[in-house]
């Protein structure tokens, strides 16, 4: 009987090992709702075949529908998902997608739906082979947020120089068949190309700062760029307390954060960077992630409505307001962080420096009536 029951429970230990794992893709071309059930024979390689994405967009792929096991990256048209991984940037488009489960490979194979194969190459790939455009229709071709780290590009059919475009102006011209190399400059490019009327466009890829520290999260701020779209700008930024993130082409797909303030290095998918009120200058990288935003103008202590002394201070900082209450004082490192958060309810009031290290801080004073940034300094 023992060796029954033992042959019973071997039995259905080795049928739930060999039952396959169901392994889906879900992001924002379904609102991450429902999986789509990829196909596996031997419980390793998944597939599914000419899936179309209708918008640009996130994904990843999951196990059994459930966030538990997911696996992701923030490389197209293949790379190797890792558990927990960032958004894989997907453009609109048909494909044939595969996916390992055992090592986290996968592709994203264009499917023309027999369009002409169209795509571009040129010095940052050193000519060896065209990347393959997306195309809905056969006359449009497209690839959005590309890096091209060389000069000079073409395009061309078939992965051939049989029949190849070129242009002598950039960002944007009308191509000619066998013509010269389009004297593209390096950076981050949406590539859009017409079959059609050979019209074809390099747009810079924009980042953007969006989320509650800002205008919130409906409302992206653009930044400035004039080197191809990987240092990046914005001055007279006014901030409130709260959180934002850097994004690129307004959407999710791409974007970085962190979790310091008012320098740090964005990460792909990173979480919300905290934000102090204030007024600065912005710079960011997309290439690094480096980010930093410059205090352009907190409040001068001399002419502010609310007043600390002495400044610089070894001890203590004193603090007051006329016609007014201070309602809390936050002293804030120049990471972002909160050294000191205490409640007042007084026009006066005192917080002690001792325990801090010499250095730059920074005072939020809320009164009834306001939020002021004082510039502090640890002698």
């Amino acid at each position: 009987m023992m060796k029954k029951l033992l042959f019973t429970f071997l039995f259905l230990l080795i049928s739930f090992s060999n039952q396959a794992q169901s392994i889906g893709i879900v992001g924002d071309f379904n609102g991450w709702g429902s999986d789509v059930v990829m196909t596996t024979s031997d419980n390793e390689n998944y597939s599914v075949s000419g899936y179309t994405f209708g918008l640009t967009g996130g994904v990843k792929f999951r196990q059994d529908g459930a966030w538990a096991v997911n696996w992701g990256s923030n490389s197209f048209p293949t790379g190797t998902g890792t558990s927990g991984g960032p958004n894989i940037p997907v453009p609109a488009g048909t494909y044939d997608i595969a996916f390992n489960r055992t090592t986290g490979a996968y592709s994203f194979t264009a499917v023309s739906a027999g369009f002409d194969n169209i795509g571009f190459i040129g010095l940052f790939n050193e000519w060896t082979e065209s990347v393959a455009m997306i195309t809905t229709n056969g006359i449009e071709y497209s690839m959005p947020n590309y890096y091209f780290g060389a000069n000079n590009v073409k395009f061309r059919k078939d992965n051939s120089w049989e029949v190849n475009w070129g242009g002598d102006t950039f960002p944007g011209g009308t191509a000619t068949l066998n013509g010269s190399d389009i004297p593209l400059t390096i950076g981050f490019y949406n590539v859009n190309f017409n079959k059609n009327t050979l019209v074809y466009n390099f747009d810079q890829v924009p980042v953007s700062i969006l989320g509650t520290g800002a205008l919130g999260w409906d409302t992206d701020i653009q930044m400035n760029s004039t080197d191809g779209g990987i240092n990046f700008t914005l001055n007279n930024l006014t901030l409130v307390d709260g959180v934002v993130k850097f994004r690129a082409n307004n959407s999710w797909a791409t974007n970085w954060g962190s979790d310091t303030f008012p320098v740090g290095t964005g990460v792909a998918d990173g979480i919300d960077i905290p934000t102090v009120a204030g007024t600065y200058n912005v710079s960011f990288n997309r290439l690094t992630g480096e980010y930093n935003f410059a205090t352009l103008s907190v409040v001068d202590f001399t002419t502010s409505k609310a007043k600390v002394y002495p400044n610089p201070s070894q001890n203590v900082w004193n603090f007051s307001i006329e016609n007014d209450s201070i309602e809390k004082i936050q002293i804030v490192d120049v990471t972002g962080k909160v050294i000191v958060d205490k409640l007042i309810s007084s026009n006066l009031a005192t917080i002690d420096a001792t325990a801090l290290t010499s250095g730059i801080y920074f005072a939020k004073v809320k009164t009834n009536y306001a939020i002021q940034t004082i510039k502090l300094v640890r002698k």
